[in-house]
């Protein structure tokens, strides 16, 4: 799968087109001018994170807009009325299960998603203390700071800022860093409509043909989770 950046403004217009919006409409929704969307749609000015922000809460598959993946409605359905809190705790402990079945040989994750199942316990450690997930991303990856700000293409001051969530990322670095380097997109953005997504997608790889079995796990380890979240 193409991981350019251009290909999520294809999926955004892919998704505004099914919905019969106008690029007026659209704008609306993320409290932008029409000439403004219509600008960041066509690539020629990056969304700001409160305008991607809007763009999760647009009734828009926002995880098909990122991923280029569609997942399963039994999945989605099933995550429907959990909390963000209960999809992080599935998401932590869906992706290690997918990385330990994957160097098994037992499950083909395309490099993306190695990637994400690799990264989950650090991007999910950006809600602890004052730092964020820029933060945990560079020490998981063992970098200095200027190494960081070249890989993300920023300076280091727009870094230290990023990680001490003194700025945000426009919609260009959410992707980079989602798709180049692991970190959930719902994970930046504290979006529940997209990490329902990417809960629904690894429960769907792990499950392979026996979704009815998985299903039922799902189920039965729904109680726990909800009782870790509340507790």
């Amino acid at each position: 799968m193409c991981t350019r950046y251009e290909d999520f403004l294809v999926r955004l217009k892919e998704e505004r087109v099914i919905r019969k919006w106008s690029q007026q409409q659209m704008g609306r929704k993320l409290r932008m001018t029409q000439s403004h969307y219509c600008k960041a749609e066509l690539g020629v000015r990056r969304f700001t994170f409160y305008e991607m922000k809007c763009l999760c809460e647009a009734e828009l598959d926002i995880y098909y807009i990122f991923t280029g993946r569609r997942c399963r409605p039994e999945y989605q359905e099933f995550y429907k009325d959990c909390t963000y809190e209960e999809l992080k705790c599935y998401l932590a402990v869906l992706c290690p299960i997918a990385g330990y079945l994957q160097k098994k040989g037992r499950l083909a994750l395309g490099a993306d998603s190695c990637r994400k199942a690799e990264s989950a316990p650090y991007s999910l450690a950006s809600d602890k203390g004052e730092k964020t997930v820029f933060y945990h991303l560079r020490r998981w990856l063992d970098c200095s700071q200027q190494e960081m700000a070249e890989r993300l293409d920023v300076d280091v001051k727009k870094l230290r800022n990023l990680e001490n969530g003194n700025v945000y990322p426009d919609s260009e670095l959410i992707w980079k860093v989602s798709e180049e380097l692991g970190v959930p997109f719902s994970i930046i953005l504290n979006d529940k409509n997209g990490l329902r997504g990417e809960v629904s997608y690894f429960a769907e790889m792990i499950a392979g043909g026996g979704r009815d079995k998985m299903m039922e796990r799902l189920k039965a380890f729904y109680g726990l989770i909800r009782g870790k979240c509340q507790g």
